[in-house]
């Protein structure tokens, strides 16, 4: 992991909190644009953005409680799909807030929603859907992965872009499957 230092100034606090979240809560991580994240044009570099996101999912995932219950079963967080749309830059040294948001889910697709924001500004906002897999591949569904936790939930309505991506991810899974028939 590239943000290893961060990783761990996140992470830990998140995984070992005695006060848990809720599932659909905004979780919000702070931090800053450092020299290393930049690219040549002297802007924060576009593949650091997924990285903070890994980062805010699993900032979620400690607050929540999720990680550990779904590691005790051997359910694994995979990231399938995440779309990044940007509408400014930010340089070194700016400062910058995270915020991570439960949308929503279907069958076994969990969707998240992504803002980085700086000095009251969207910058960047990222759409991302992640299942969960068990050993041996074995299908881990949200209900599932809800009950696990001893919850009992209702998806919000999902927006039509993520669920194109679920779409995508379905037929794509459809013609890898022919593909091994």
């Amino acid at each position: 992991m590239n943000l290893f230092f961060r990783f761990l100034r996140i992470f830990l606090p998140a995984f070992f909190t005695k006060n848990r979240t809720g599932l659909m809560d905004v979780h919000t991580i702070r931090s800053a644009v450092w020299i290393g994240d930049q690219d040549p044009l002297g802007h924060m570099t576009n593949s650091r953005y997924s990285s903070f996101t890994d980062l805010g999912t699993m900032n979620y995932m400690g607050r929540t409680g999720a990680l550990m219950t779904y590691r005790k079963r051997g359910w694994s967080p995979i990231i399938q799909h995440e779309s990044i749309t940007f509408y400014r830059m930010m340089k070194f040294p700016q400062k910058f807030e995270l915020t991570t948001q439960l949308v929503g889910w279907q069958d076994c697709y969990i969707c998240f929603r992504h803002r980085f924001h700086s000095k009251g500004k969207l910058i960047a906002e990222s759409r991302m859907v992640a299942r969960l897999m068990g050993r041996r591949r074995q299908k881990v569904t949200t209900q599932m992965a809800l009950e696990a936790m001893g919850l009992d939930l209702e998806s919000p309505e999902l927006s039509q872009r993520y669920l194109d991506a679920i779409a995508d991810l379905q037929a794509r899974d459809a013609e890898r499957e022919a593909e091994n028939t």
